[in-house]
């Protein structure tokens, strides 16, 4: 009721103010140096935004009166308009923010269901799994998100329609792993389930919460492998040790990138975009004989993998 109409309302406002705008954000990226324009850029990436958004929000429709008002929808369309919407997004963040990614070998990626647990940088990182699973392999994925996404229409139609979870990180934790499990449990056959353990952007400055936060709750472990970790934040096990529980035959992938930092916030994005460098994704695949079957064990394995992932993060960085 609110999202919506403001989505609808945006464009002919945006595009009414663009011969303004555009002259004043040329002058500002003069003003300040920035040659490549990249206020320009994200104003013109905002347009295409919310075009895709008036398009998917109007498929969204035909699709429900077609499904006899929602009573019977047809998840496989829903399925492919979430893979247009985030290769069509990237597509564009290539053309206008020379957002490249290096996806390396998708065709290893091995047939089945999977649990993939992903860092988490910026925005843009949540559309890889969408790009490489739907967009690529043809496969299904299904997210677990923050419930602040709900504010982008079609992150909030076609994410509950296909199954996703919106977490309330502030919410009751036992409501919430059950609508994890709900997630596992209702999932299309051969799909990725998808969570980011981190939970929020790891920048300079969210460690920096986290540490004080940490300290606070006197958890004084987690403390210390916050400050062992270089570029990451240390994983909350809850999410993902449900979804372990309900795919207990899964293999699980470790997705990592760098590439994405310091793009978490629009002064970051205005730094750092457009990019000069690809954004370089890898994963490595860890069999279910390799995760521990007790919650202590799987903890401690799942922080393994994240000071594993930390490292990579580092040693790319720095190459």
């Amino acid at each position: 009721m609110i999202s919506i109409p403001l989505v609808y309302l945006a464009l002919p406002l945006w595009t009414v103010l663009s011969p303004i705008v555009v002259p004043v954000a040329l002058l500002i990226d003069v003003i300040q140096g920035r040659w490549r324009v990249p206020t320009i850029r994200l104003w013109i990436f905002a347009l295409v935004f919310t075009v895709h958004e008036w398009i998917g929000v109007a498929y969204a429709t035909r699709l429900w009166v077609r499904g006899h008002f929602g009573q019977r929808l047809d998840l496989e369309r829903h399925r492919c308009v979430q893979a247009w919407w985030a290769t069509s997004l990237l597509g564009w963040a290539r053309r206008l923010l020379h957002v490249e990614l290096d996806l390396g070998d998708a065709a290893s990626v091995p047939d089945g269901e999977l649990i993939v647990l992903s860092r988490h940088a910026s925005m843009i990182d949540a559309l890889i799994p969408a790009v490489l699973f739907t967009g690529i392999l043809d496969r299904p994925v299904h997210y677990v998100l923050k419930k602040e996404l709900q504010w982008i229409p079609n992150i909030d139609i076609y994410g509950h329609r296909l199954g996703n979870h919106f977490v309330d990180r502030d919410g009751d934790r036992a409501s919430e792993l059950a609508g994890i499990a709900q997630l596992a449990q209702r999932a299309l056959p051969d799909s990725a389930l998808v969570i980011f353990p981190e939970g929020t952007y790891a920048t300079a400055a969210s460690k920096q919460r986290v540490a004080r936060s940490l300290e606070r709750r006197q958890h004084s472990h987690l403390a210390s492998l916050n400050d062992e970790l270089v570029r990451l934040l240390p994983p909350r096990a809850a999410g993902s040790l449900s979804l372990l529980d309900q795919r207990p035959t899964s293999p699980v992938m470790i997705l990592g990138h760098v590439g994405l930092e310091g793009v978490a916030e629009l002064r970051g994005l205005r730094r750092h975009l457009p990019a000069r460098s690809p954004v370089v994704v890898r994963w490595w695949m860890q069999p279910r004989s390799s995760i521990p079957p007790d919650p202590p064990g799987r903890i401690e394995w799942l922080e393994d993998q994240w000071r594993t992932l930390d490292r990579w993060v580092v040693q790319e960085l720095d190459s």
